[in-house]
């Protein structure tokens, strides 16, 4: 999962913070994970559900110390343009119940206020083969 690009850095940053997060590692906030995400931020599961910043904020704060998943990333597609960020990646979960494949792509823009210096404005994932 190590990438020495500043965008899928931020891509592995952030779902090392989920395997932290649903491990119930303390010292952990809700915040370094909303404080990266947009005002309008959206994202669109691979089962076609659109959740806003404050419902996949909420899911995930809800999901603190449940367990039970392992994420991987990889296969990094960055594009730059006019300021704003596109990142295409596998998501690979591991649970209990075996193992799914998510193709993720992502739009962001770089700010240094963010926790890993980019602002996630969207994600779109889709169903891939695992």
């Amino acid at each position: 999962m190590t990438n020495t690009n500043p965008v899928s850095a931020e891509v592995v940053r952030l779902h090392r913070f989920f395997d932290a997060w649903y491990d119930g590692t303390e010292g952990l906030t809700i915040d370094e994970f909303g404080d990266a995400m947009d005002p309008l931020f959206t994202i669109v599961g691979p089962d076609g559900q659109v959740l806003g910043r404050e419902a996949i904020i909420s899911a995930v704060e809800n999901s603190f110390g449940k367990g039970g998943v392992r994420i991987t990333v990889e296969n990094f597609i960055v594009i730059e343009r006019d300021g704003y960020v596109v990142c295409r990646y596998d998501e690979v979960q591991t649970t209990r119940s075996g193992t799914t494949t998510r193709l993720s792509t992502a739009v962001m823009e770089p700010d240094d206020g963010a926790p890993g210096g980019f602002r996630w404005i969207t994600v779109h994932e889709t169903w891939a083969p695992s």
